[in-house]
């Protein structure tokens, strides 16, 4: 489907309506970055409404006369639509307008920074598009694994908050009502049932839930990813339910539908678990209205319409009726990778003899037989695979670290649902020790680091060599065989050498599924004129790059602390003085970890390249025997998931860097190269450090190192020959 894409992102001081944005959009035809100046009054026009909204409809806690009327409700509505119109249709908005005339019908995705908070709260839907608006994430989230299975009927789960001042049998009349005409499968979690723990054992259930609603009361809290009262009338938050959201939209969650006040926070934890739509409103509204829109968004689907269509029309209902500014504020969340999602067709529902409406009384027992039963008259046997890994959810921002999401999301869609992979975070065990488990077949599979865990240097030829090879010669290597008839490539065959705990590796296989493509080389606070600058610097690197710049005097992770410094850790450190410089992988990963907010602290130089790594692969590394085991087709998926999602990846960072590094130039980052001396110095110590290693671990790091020069050098010997190159006039 296509679709015109709208980022915003402030430019100078992040107020409540920064005088100016910077604007980035994408459409088939057109991308370009522009920059917005919003009027300093919408952001008090919009409280001015919001105010008079909230008190008209009793939604302040005074008393029940409505001391602001419908009238004045509707004029400082107008008054705000206006002003957002007139700006609209301001000159400055001229790439976005051009787009939207080159593809007429396509949906306007609009992305708004975090730093923008009060701006996603106004009622952008309210422009005047010709077409669908829907919101995405302030940031790119995890992949969704749940828009794979079109399952026949759609499985939900419905989950009745407090509802002692609330009047909730309209909607939930609806649900059965759908139930009973075969359109859905339905569970109901109410009353003494609706708990923290009942939530999260269903979200836990296989096969699982396409969509899951929650009716009842919620509220704003950014912090803790909103929050929502159950049943038994406890509080949750939404960050609390982020492990058991994700474990759904891995076993086929797709939807969340939140008819309540105040979801944004919530909606922004949904999609940060995976999960591909998001219905909620904004701000506070009326139960009435909600109900209206839930009952018009539902029969809307039952017609046939897709969520994003029906949730239009939901708010066209709002709008009909009497209550007064409701529609303004219902707001689709879209995951950027979310498919249409759809009831099925009335041809497609289940018999009446398989009808399943369960409500509070039915046991979870009760649920998993019946679904069970379902399954083998579909004539489905599930294989699920145990992935360890050491990333935990919150990882999940940065490209790289969504690789084993979009293994299991590409493999779980090859086999119609057949054969899933349950990823299992143990951030507590070292890359080392989940190899050695997987080769002696205690998992069938993991995805870890080898550059964190110096026990695997003879690994690291699969990972990244300083001055080693670029992303198209790093993809032959890692599927180089010596010989023809070889089983596994060549860079495999140092498992059985590599020993952990007295344990060899040799069970293991593997297969590459991602690259990063180039890297930078990092943010620091001085410049860098002469290899004496960087004697005492206090650096975050690992692997290889930071043995060879502790040459130079570097003080990096090791030293500094004992271990690698993680992830998370990185832009703390840098903040609070305890780094002069760090690297991590390029342009959008960066940006995702704000590292490019800290120039206040001194951090304005961002250099390149990123030598000690110029083409990061990672690998799923496999158990041989659980691998022989798989009938021919699931493991002709499994091979066709990995290649699939490398190429996903390594495309991705080249797209995405591309952006991200225009947001960088046009916030003042300093992009810098390392002197032409201090290259050719790294690079004479880099290869030092490599005859080194070999020449101390012969059998092993010295074992691939051999090869893998050989490769090098005949492989570029073949480029330079068929290869073209730009500005060069003879071979």
């Amino acid at each position: 489907m296509q679709t015109v894409d709208l980022n915003l992102q402030p430019l100078g001081s992040t107020t409540e309506t920064p005088a100016e944005l910077a604007a980035l959009l994408v459409s088939p035809s057109l991308q370009a970055s522009f920059s917005l100046h919003p009027p300093p009054d919408l952001q008090r026009l919009y409280q001015a409404w919001l105010a008079r909204f909230l008190q008209h409809h009793h939604l302040l806690g005074r008393g029940a006369e409505a001391v602001v009327p419908d009238s004045v409700v509707d004029d400082w509505g107008q008054r705000l639509g206006t002003a957002l119109r007139q700006w609209f249709n301001g000159q400055e908005w001229a790439p976005l307008h051009r787009a939207l005339r080159r593809h007429p019908g396509a949906p306007l995705r609009l992305r708004i920074a975090d730093a923008l908070r009060p701006m996603e709260q106004w009622p952008w839907e309210e422009l005047p598009l010709d077409r669908a608006l829907w919101r995405l994430p302030p940031r790119d989230p995890a992949l969704p694994t749940a828009t794979l299975r079109q399952r026949r009927p759609r499985m939900l789960l419905l989950v009745v908050g407090q509802e002692d001042t609330l009047r909730l049998d309209r909607e939930i009349q609806t649900l059965e009502a759908l139930a009973q005409r075969g359109r859905l499968l339905l569970q109901t979690l109410r009353g003494p049932r609706s708990t923290l723990a009942q939530l999260r054992e269903r979200l836990a259930e296989a096969p699982g839930w396409d969509a899951l609603i929650f009716l009842g009361h919620s509220r704003a809290d950014p912090g803790a990813g909103g929050s929502l009262q159950l049943g038994d009338g406890t509080w949750i938050s939404g960050a609390s339910l982020d492990a058991s959201l994700r474990q759904a939209v891995d076993h086929g969650l797709q939807l969340v539908m939140l008819n309540s006040c105040s979801g944004v926070d919530l909606a922004h934890s949904c999609l940060a678990a995976g999960i591909a739509w998001v219905q909620c409103f904004r701000e506070p509204v009326p139960t009435e209205s909600a109900a209206l829109a839930f009952t018009t968004l539902l029969r809307a689907m039952e017609a046939g319409k897709t969520f994003a269509a029906a949730l239009e029309e939901a708010s066209h209902a709002l709008r009909r009726e009497s209550w007064t500014g409701a529609h303004a504020l219902l707001s689709a969340y879209g995951h950027p990778e979310a498919r249409p999602f759809q009831l099925p067709e009335p041809r497609q529902r289940l018999q009446r003899r398989e009808l399943l409406v369960l409500a509070a009384g039915t046991s979870a027992a009760g649920l998993s037989g019946i679904a069970a039963g379902w399954i083998s008259r579909s004539n489905e046997t599930i294989r699920e695979w145990r992935m360890l890994t050491y990333l935990s959810p919150r990882d999940d921002r940065v490209i790289v670290s969504q690789a084993s999401r979009m293994v299991a999301e590409r493999l779980a869609q090859l086999t119609d649902g057949r054969f899933r992979i349950r990823i299992d975070p143990q951030p507590n065990l070292s890359s080392s020790e989940m190899f050695r488990r997987v080769s002696r077949g205690e998992a069938p599979c993991s995805y870890a680091d080898v550059y964190y865990d110096k026990v695997l240097t003879p690994l690291f030829f699969a990972k990244a060599i300083p001055f080693g090879l670029t992303p198209r010669e790093q993809t032959a290597w890692l599927h180089y065989r010596r010989h023809q008839g070889d089983a596994w490539p060549f860079h495999q065959s140092v498992y059985a050498r590599v020993r952990v705990q007295n344990d060899s590796l040799e069970g293991l296989c593997s297969f590459p599924i991602a690259c990063t493509g180039g890297q930078m080389g990092g943010w620091f606070k001085k410049e860098l004129r002469s290899l004496e600058d960087l004697k005492g610097l206090r650096m975050r690197i690992p692997g290889l790059g930071a043995e060879v710049l502790n040459r130079f005097g570097v003080r990096t992770d090791l030293e500094l602390i004992g271990r690698v410094i993680g992830p998370s850790e990185i832009e703390p450190r840098m903040r609070d003085g305890r780094l002069d410089a760090a690297e991590w992988i390029g342009p959008h990963d960066d940006e995702a970890l704000g590292l490019h907010l800290l120039r206040e602290q001194g951090f304005v130089h961002y250099y390149s390249p990123g030598w000690w790594e110029p083409a990061t692969s990672t690998e799923l590394m496999v158990n041989k025997e659980a691998l022989a085991a798989l009938p021919a087709d699931h493991r002709a998926a499994l091979e066709t998931a990995c290649a699939d999602t490398y190429a996903r990846i390594l495309r991705t960072y080249d797209l995405r860097n591309m952006s991200a590094l225009e947001r960088l130039r046009r916030q003042g980052v300093q992009l810098r190269r390392f002197p032409p001396a201090m290259m050719a110095a790294f690079e004479e110590a880099s290869k030092a450090h490599l005859d080194e290693l070999a020449r101390q671990n012969p059998a092993t790091f010295g074992y691939v190192y051999a090869e893998w020069q050989t490769f090098r050098q005949r492989f570029r010997d073949t480029l330079a020959v068929t290869q073209y190159t730009p500005g060069a006039l003879e071979v």
